[in-house]
């Protein structure tokens, strides 16, 4: 394995475990031991087999288009599911595909609405975990449709700043110059 797919490798695998992460403070929150009623409203919904557990609509979302089921995500989307509905760390379904590498349900996202600027509650934008994991054919339909290479994270970071592939900071800092933004001379 080249160096560069051991480093993507990494990343995703540091990516996958934030979300592992963050699925395991969910489990362990009251709002997840908590039934949602029919009407949206808390408590319990007995139907004739007994206890039923109805799922918030953004959480259905969100699980839809994590496992890739874009028919479940259009019927979901037709029933007015918001397309950048978040989770308690403000991810999107466009920050999860991106992470996953799922570029398929990226373009179905962003083909119905997803904003690809859309920061989660540290600031990231889909681009830049796309530019942590190194996905570069991701990276690449981002920008085509928007992304702004100039979006800066709570820590004051650019997607470019957290790029560690040469072909990925290459391409996010001629980006940066074609949007009008200014770059460091690093010769």
């Amino acid at each position: 394995m080249s160096e560069p797919e051991h480093l993507g490798g990494k990343r995703a695998e540091s990516a996958r475990l934030r979300r592992a992460e963050q699925l395991r403070r969910w489990k362990g929150s009251l709002t997840e031991q908590e039934p949602v009623a029919a009407g949206g409203g808390r408590g319990r919904h007995r139907g004739a087999g007994g206890s039923r557990v109805r799922f918030e609509e953004g959480a259905v979302f969100l699980a839809a288009c994590s496992s890739g089921d874009t028919e479940e995500v259009k019927r979901l989307l037709g029933r007015g599911a918001r397309v950048d509905t978040t989770n308690v760390d403000g991810l999107t379904a466009l920050h999860q595909a991106c992470i996953d590498e799922n570029l398929d349900m990226v373009k179905f996202l962003v083909e119905n609405g997803a904003n690809v600027n859309q920061q989660d509650n540290e600031g990231w934008t889909p681009l830049h975990a796309v530019a942590s994991c190194g996905y570069l054919n991701i990276a690449e339909y981002l920008i085509s449709h928007g992304a702004n290479v100039a979006a800066v994270n709570s820590e004051g970071e650019v997607p470019s700043d957290i790029a560690e592939e040469a072909a990925m900071k290459d391409l996010l800092l001629e980006q940066v110059k074609k949007q009008g933004g200014e770059t460091r001379n690093l010769d």
